[in-house]
């Protein structure tokens, strides 16, 4: 480490305010230099008066850590677990299907229809396609981080449409039932579902990311049936007659297909998930891990899942409490080392699925939560982080490269925060260190 980076260091000091001091002692230091960079990043007084767990691995080798067994709150670095688990268990290429099941007569009459979520997030209106995932002429995000080739419900009824239905003499009934009925998780508050939530209600059928507007500042309460309606409406556009009415039940084993969308390739959803920290996403990948894997479309099915892939990679797991997929929860736990171990995992991890998951953890003046933060060299283009972020915690986990080209893998958690914006600015530093790490 050169006496560049302590300069550095000391000098974002400077803009991060004045704190009561809290000390920490690192529970091992095998690089003294990295050390002093670090020790002085933790001792500024945004950063002094929270709660610490740090790691930076290098090549399986632990470099620096304070409490690195210490179970905090990960907010939406828990995202981490779930989209790698999702990924080794489905693939990049795995795509989600809503499908409209029903048999139709030569006349193109059908008795009754079915709807079938199979736990696409993506699924939207044509409307709310067009206003929150295509990209705008003047954004710099690059078109495939959105969602682009999201399937709409107008494209579901103009497939049923194509299949000859022209009348429907019964209901349109919505079967959601590959999620159980729990719509929120353990230990969400009800901020999280107020105006401007953070999330949506979760369902196995659901679309516009359970949002009742274009702006998405309020919740459908029933996203499932607000589905149902809104195809039904889109079937009446097509020309399709529609005389019953929209309801919840199950479809029959062995019913036909008639049509069917489905979502962009698993790696895009990732891509988005973890780029932009979508707390809606990661929620329906979990049980739909559970529903696929774990025999039941359920959180703690889901949980189960993720616990047992996480161990088959070598993943340690201890202190690790799991209540949602996002990281909402302020019952989630999670230890620097386990998040160290799943990244260390990642960057090494093999074939499309090891790339897309890499690719997904955002790059410093990059596409997503990172994109105003560490926006020049060495860090910018460099360093990765997922970020977490939600009431009194923030944290940043990924990996960068220093100037010898051999990566560093760092967990920075930070709980009990009084002032979030600033240490912020602190967790922009450590990663500043790290770029800059090298001999003395």
């Amino acid at each position: 480490m050169t006496r560049r980076v302590l300069a550095l260091i000391a000098a974002g000091a400077l803009t991060l305010g004045a704190l009561p001091a809290r000390a920490y002692v690192p529970e091992k230091t095998p690089d003294r230099h990295l050390e002093a960079s670090i020790r002085r990043t933790i001792a500024l007084p945004a950063a002094r008066t929270s709660f610490a767990g740090l790691v930076v691995m290098r090549g399986g080798r632990e470099l620096f850590a304070v409490h690195p067994d210490h179970a905090l709150r990960p907010a939406s670095l828990m995202k981490l677990a779930t989209t790698t688990t999702a990924m080794i268990r489905l693939g990049p290429d795995f795509r989600f299907a809503t499908r409209v099941l029903g048999a139709r007569s030569r006349t193109g009459v059908a008795k009754t229809l079915w709807l079938v979520g199979g736990g696409d997030p993506t699924l939207a209106t044509r409307a709310y396609r067009h206003d929150n995932f295509l990209p705008k002429p003047d954004d710099p995000v690059p078109v495939p981080v959105f969602r682009s080739s999201s399937p709409t419900i107008e494209q579901l009824a103009a497939a049923v449409a194509r299949a000859g239905v022209r009348r429907i003499s019964g209901d349109l009934v919505i079967d959601d039932t590959l999620f159980d009925a729990v719509r929120t998780q353990p230990g969400w508050i009800p901020d999280y579902l107020r105006n401007n939530p953070d999330t949506g209600y979760i369902d196995a059928l659901t679309v516009n990311e359970g949002r009742a507007d274009l702006k998405g500042k309020t919740l459908l309460t029933d996203p499932a049936e607000t589905a149902g309606a809104l195809l039904k409406t889109a079937l009446v556009g097509r020309g399709v007659m529609v005389t019953g009415a929209v309801h919840h039940g199950s479809a029959p084993a062995g019913a036909p297909e008639l049509a069917r969308v489905s979502s962009p390739p698993l790696r895009e959803i990732i891509s988005y998930t973890n780029r932009y920290s979508i707390n809606y996403d990661a929620e329906i990948l979990l049980k739909g891990l559970g529903a696929r894997f774990g025999g039941a479309g359920t959180t703690v099915a889901g949980v189960t899942v993720v616990r047992t892939t996480l161990a088959s990679i070598g993943v340690p797991l201890q202190g690790f409490v799991m209540r949602d997929g996002s990281g909402l929860s302020v019952l989630d736990r999670a230890t620097p080392r386990t998040l160290a171990a799943i990244l260390g995992w990642m960057l090494q991890a093999p074939g499309a699925g090891g790339a897309a998951l890499r690719d997904s953890i955002p790059v410093a003046g990059g596409p997503g939560t990172l994109f105003k933060r560490m926006t020049k060299p060495p860090t910018k283009g460099n360093l990765r982080g997922k970020t977490g972020s939600i009431r009194h915690v923030r944290g940043m986990a990924g990996w960068v490269t220093p100037p010898d080209g051999i990566p560093l893998v760092y967990v920075s958690m930070f709980n009990d925060v009084p002032r979030p914006l600033q240490l912020t600015s602190a967790l922009d530093l450590i990663g500043l260190a790290l770029a800059l790490f090298g001999p003395a």
